[in-house]
């Protein structure tokens, strides 16, 4: 057997032997037990100042799933089967990795002593750019606690469960609301438009106050927590009755049932992510589970959210397309650049045979980009950056098949009035995404993919055939000056794992024209 479909059957039986755990036999209140533990254990990493990757939000939205995927019995979960829960779910983290890495290539894999090497396949500093890149997007100036906020957690005894009142909730919620904007407007490839339509009536304006509720709420619950030396107590648990209710209190410009819309989609359900329906159902009440509730993700909560609903997804999705405008005002910006967006392609036979997205020439220097545009929802999981890797992809072969029609003759692209003539130009041919480069390798030759986040951060550009070079040859993070490739061992199973983990070396990047 190869050494892949070995590494892939002992992940296999592992995520077998998660199915077969006691703890399973448990009743619904399991759900709260598992948070609750997991919650804890983070809270006694923080509190030790241990610094750890463990991406704690995706344990927790494991968590959430397994207990979803698994049918409910009767009795409690007790606080050591929960802990074995806990550390299996921080274990599939590893599972997942490797699974989608070694069925999509990006890993090759040897055996060695019995266990198992495993390497990266494609270029790693591809996934460090994109690293640096939201790092440097992340905003510094955030409001700081409200005195409001300070002066009723400080006179709140340790062991109460009673909720903020009304003035610390609204300031609590204020905060939150700035934060998010402060995300929101951080975004190098722009914030989607409060005027955004997410279906049934409702807009982004709508789902962003929602979500300033809920963010408000678990943050006083995170704070409140750290500040009483009670870290392990960052769930906050709503009747949904108390919920609605603080929305129309706090979101009055919100109809009733654009609140409670708004509500549904952030609730979790099987075939759903937790990562954008973060509120947890718990008999009538929802779970708030700070951790998985970040004012950075507001755009994809939302989008994803809605998309849930595959009436919808259609309409997003054009609304979502029309977005790629922001690469042509890019483009603009270069000197001695003609630009122009949905250039038809025609047959002979005057039939259509698709249209370039975005194209830029030079004409004094006879260059030119044609780009075949896609926006897909930000990434904010493993399988979803995959998703937008296959987006990359498919862009990559409707792309090749117009240009291998333009090269053959067998179509024209009706370029603007007074443009040179196509087949004068020296094309670079390249696929855009608003956030994500590409670490897997396009299925055509000659054919480059970037992101606009990337090419924002290059700066404005001192001419097209700079540019070009910059697509063709793109600067990346270098190894051992601005990340480290270091060998991370783990169990999978009775199997040992090595597997190649990357690094950032503190410090500053951000890519250059060469």
């Amino acid at each position: 057997m190869k050494p892949e479909l070995d590494l892939l059957d002992v992940v296999s039986d592992a995520r077998a032997r998660v199915g077969a755990h006691p703890a399973w036999q448990s009743g619904p209140e399991r759900i709260y037990d598992l948070l609750r533990t997991a919650t804890k254990l983070r809270a006694m990493e923080i509190a030790s100042g241990v610094e750890s990757d463990l991406p704690w939000e995706s344990v927790l939205a494991q968590l959430v799933a397994w207990h979803h995927d698994f049918p409910l019995c009767t009795g409690p979960c007790s606080e050591s089967a929960a802990g074995e829960i806990t550390a299996l779910a921080a274990a599939a983290q590893h599972w997942d990795r490797l699974e989608t890495g070694v069925r999509t290539g990006a890993y090759q894999v040897r055996l060695t002593g019995g266990g198992f090497r495993v390497r990266h396949s494609w270029n790693p500093a591809v996934e460090v750019a994109d690293a640096f890149l939201e790092a440097a997007s992340v905003p510094t100036q955030l409001p700081k606690l409200s005195e409001t906020e300070r002066r009723w957690i400080s006179t709140r005894s340790a062991g109460s469960r009673k909720g903020p009142p009304g003035d610390v909730l609204e300031a609590a919620v204020n905060r939150a609301t700035v934060t998010i904007e402060a995300y929101r407007k951080a975004v190098p490839e722009g914030q989607i438009p409060d005027t955004f339509p997410l279906g049934e009536g409702m807009t982004a304006g709508d789902m962003t106050r929602v979500l300033a509720v809920i963010m408000g709420i678990a943050s006083l619950c995170e704070e409140t927590a750290h500040r009483l030396s009670r870290l392990e107590s960052t769930l906050a648990h709503m009747p949904i009755p108390r919920l609605m209710a603080v929305l129309a209190d706090l979101c009055p410009t919100v109809s009733e049932a654009h609140q409670a819309l708004a509500v549904e989609r952030l609730t979790y359900r099987s075939g759903r992510s937790c990562r954008t329906s973060p509120l947890v159902p718990y008999g009538g009440a929802v779970i708030i589970c700070p951790p998985l509730i970040t004012p950075r993700a507001v755009d994809p909560i939302m989008l994803r959210s809605a998309a849930n609903d595959s009436r919808g997804f259609g309409s997003i999705g054009r609304e979502l397309g029309n977005r790629a405008t922001a690469w042509t005002e890019w483009l603009r910006t270069t000197p001695g650049a003609l630009v122009a967006e949905q250039v038809p392609v025609t047959r002979a036979d005057g039939r259509s045979a698709g249209d370039l997205d975005v194209v830029a020439v030079d004409p004094a220097g006879r260059v030119g980009q044609c780009f075949e545009i896609k926006w897909p929802i930000e990434a904010l999981s493993l399988p979803e950056s995959m998703k937008v890797e296959n987006w990359a992809t498919s862009a990559a072969r409707q792309l090749d098949r117009l240009r291998e029609e333009l090269r053959a003759g067998t179509a024209t692209a009706l370029l603007p009035s007074g443009w040179p003539p196509f087949e004068s130009i020296d094309w670079i041919w390249c696929v855009g995404t608003p956030q994500q480069l590409c670490l897997r390798p396009l299925p055509a030759q000659a054919m480059h993919v970037t992101s606009l986040r990337y090419v924002q951060a290059l700066g404005t550009p001192p001419d097209l055939a700079t540019l070009s070079d910059a697509l063709v040859r793109p600067d990346l993070p270098t190894e051992g000056v601005h990340f480290k490739v270091a060998k991370r061992s783990f169990p999978v199973g009775s199997r040992q794992v090595h597997l190649d983990a990357l690094g950032l070396v503190p410090g500053h990047w951000r890519p250059r024209f060469l």
